[in-house]
């Protein structure tokens, strides 16, 4: 899965001695990856031998690594929902096996992926490009859809605040690199404190904080509804596309990960199953 379609792939003395076998088993062990139509090999002499083609799914069954596990945010909106689906559905239609973890917060999500708590991560693709710059290691694939990760965005407040919104305690999720960066350019001037995202509408009833930014489509309790209000977001125009579309990010140093998502990933498809969800044509599962 290491090897890329055009590489030379390791003699079979090097994958004799890698594994401790004899010549024998090696070339019983590539006759059959051949025969399953795992790889396509041609040999070239001297020069070695070439790969030709690799089935990516077929090799990630064989080396039984078990199921491939991405974490996700916590599915509580509907765009959440359809891209936890359209996940599971994209790999069991290619025979991988996949199982979601959910974990709120992007920053906690890296940390999944770098400690290899997990093959892949979803975020926005704004937070997706923070990420990748602060770790090298990392790259990310945009998913099709300007609203694929937030269909919109509102600030969720008390019904009494007083009315000049430069005096607002905003509630900011440290754990978000969205959140970070939408609190900072709505409220640039505003107090920040910190806190967990999901405890936004209970920290505002209780006047802890007098309002956040927060997911349209997420629920919020029905016995806050009386205390709470709702104003819309004016998107800021810079990177406000990129905060609104979903990103897959793995690890280019697992390059049999990397290998598996060069050739599954479909990113269309994704975006398909995701709008199915959306527009209630398609029950979720995950």
């Amino acid at each position: 899965m290491k090897c890329e379609v055009g590489s030379k792939i390791p003699t079979t003395p090097e994958l004799a001695g890698m594994f401790s076998v004899g010549f024998g088993t090696v070339d019983k062990a590539m006759n059959a990856l051949k025969e399953t139509g795992a790889i396509k090999l041609q040999s070239k002499g001297q020069l070695g031998t070439i790969m030709l083609e690799k089935n990516a799914a077929a090799l990630w069954s064989i080396i039984d690594q078990g199921p491939l596990v991405g974490s996700l945010p916590l599915p509580k909106t509907i765009e959440y929902e359809g891209l936890a689906t359209a996940l599971i559905e994209m790999f069991n239609a290619k025979q991988v096996e996949c199982n979601l973890t959910f974990k709120n917060g992007a920053t906690l999500r890296v940390n999944q992926l770098l400690e290899q708590q997990c093959d892949f991560i979803m975020m926005s693709q704004l937070s997706a490009e923070q990420a990748c710059e602060e770790y090298s290691n990392l790259r990310f694939i945009s998913i099709e859809g300007d609203n694929s990760y937030y269909s919109d965005l509102i600030v969720l407040h008390r019904k009494d605040n007083s009315p000049d919104m430069e005096q607002w305690r905003i509630g900011l999720d440290p754990a978000s690199y969205d959140h970070i960066a939408l609190s900072d350019q709505l409220f640039s001037s505003n107090e920040k404190i910190n806190i967990h995202y999901g405890n936004i509408p209970y920290l505002i009833a209780d006047g802890i904080i007098d309002a956040a930014i927060w997911h349209s489509s997420q629920l919020v309790p029905t016995s806050l509804i009386e205390i709470l209000a709702v104003k819309r977001v004016d998107q800021p125009q810079s990177n406000s596309d990129k905060s609104m579309a979903a990103a897959i990010v793995i690890n280019k140093e697992r390059k049999e990960i990397h290998a598996l998502f060069d050739e599954l990933c479909d990113v269309e498809l994704i975006g398909k199953i995701q709008q199915e969800v959306i527009t209630r044509k398609r029950s979720p599962i995950y």
